[in-house]
């Protein structure tokens, strides 16, 4: 018999977003699985409400990096190298798991000083190599990351997309590259979907609205501003339209502004808040995510679970997850027009919407965390070995 495995997982932090869900429940189902699991991530004030599901698991447990952050901070950074470098010579793991940039590259270096670079896996959950950054700062991010390729046995991403990105910009070779798509955890949602009409009362919706949602941090790089706009456009002519805005972010305040500017806050709802899917999607009968860059985009996986017909901006792994447009409309980034063109048609189109729900539904199931789960101790038992 198989003795368990002692995985360490290094994320920068556990705050709400589609990373830190994914990490924990590949966390949470490996230690379902027998193996002694440790989660060590820096501190954060917003915690995804998964943590503390996680933190009853009793083969799972959780280390504090008081030092590691988001930001580039040198002297910072340097003390949380130090912290995972003394955590890995403290105990042996047989494979170290990386994520996100900023723990991905102090973890790989931490790993390469204690000579346990040949198990460690890095999933950076997306990249920085556009749509964060300007020009010389994405150019400095590619080098890096370089450098730093040949310091993990494995690289996970999301879809084939994001293997794909990596390569064209010599990052990795094409041996290491493993695709995983991020598993969602499917059973709240069904549960939730049984609440649709409290969910839209809630928001005051009435049953002949027609609700477009999104849910995402409300900053540049999501798009948060071009839904918005889009919106307002495609509202135009359809009085029965409406949105509502799970999440917050630094773009709130001007959203609001150009909300009441064109007078429709009686049709919007932003609470200003981040919100779980199972509290926005139900609501919804159209889902749209705008980002500029995305690895794979989580909360398409689960309004598709739901049957709600989306619409997404092509970027990343977001293609291949729609299948090339066959489960859900495709548009280009940053395309405020092509995006409200997309939402009218949806809206005008019921029989079209109904169909691409159906066929998002039928997709949606095989990004499942339990399949997720499968996939990852396959791979932990290559590295292990």
């Amino acid at each position: 018999m198989q003795r368990p495995w002692r995985v360490l997982h290094v994320i920068t932090r556990l705050e709400r977003g589609g990373s830190s869900d994914c990490t924990l429940w590949q966390a949470i189902g490996a230690a379902r699985h027998g193996h002694e699991v440790t989660i060590a991530s820096g501190p954060t004030d917003a915690p995804t409400p998964l943590l503390a599901a996680a933190r009853r698991e009793p083969r799972l447990s959780f280390v504090t990096i008081a030092a590691l952050g988001r930001p580039i901070r040198p002297w910072r950074d340097a003390r949380a190298l130090a912290t995972i470098l003394a955590l890995l010579l403290r105990r042996r793991f047989d494979v170290i798991h990386l994520h996100t940039s900023k723990a991905g590259a102090l973890g790989r270096l931490a790993a390469l000083v204690a000579g346990g670079r040949r198990r460690v896996i890095h999933q950076p959950h997306g990249h920085l190599f556009y749509g964060y950054y300007g020009d010389a700062a994405s150019r400095l991010l590619v080098a890096a990351e370089r450098a730093l390729a040949p310091l993990a046995r494995l690289h996970i991403t999301l879809t084939d997309a994001g293997a794909g990105e990596h390569l064209a910009r010599g990052v990795g070779r094409p041996e290491q590259f493993r695709t995983l798509p991020s598993g969602v955890d499917f059973r709240a949602l069904r549960a939730a979907a049984r609440r649709r009409a409290a969910c839209r009362r809630g928001f005051g919706f009435a049953p002949e609205d027609i609700v477009l949602g999104t849910l995402c941090r409300l900053e540049p790089v999501k798009g948060a501003a071009e839904v918005v706009e889009a919106f307002l456009a495609a509202a135009a002519n359809r009085p029965a339209l409406r949105l509502a805005v799970g999440g917050d972010g630094p773009l709130r305040a001007a959203l609001e502004a150009t909300i009441r500017a064109a007078g429709a806050a009686p049709r919007v709802r932003l609470p200003g808040a981040w919100m779980q899917p199972a509290d926005i999607l139900p609501a919804c009968d159209i889902f749209v995510l705008a980002s500029r860059n995305e690895g794979m985009g989580r909360a398409l996986v689960e309004a598709m679970a739901l049957g709600i017909p989306v619409v997404a901006s092509a970027v990343g792994g977001v293609p291949d997850l729609l299948d090339h447009g066959r489960a859900g409309l495709l548009v280009p980034p940053g395309d405020a027009a092509s995006l409200a063109q997309a939402i009218g048609r949806l809206a005008d189109d019921r029989p079209c919407a109904a169909a691409l729900g159906r066929a998002g539904r039928t997709r949606s199931v095989a990004y499942g965390a339990g399949r997720m789960v499968r996939g990852l101790l396959r791979l932990y038992r290559e590295v292990a070995a």
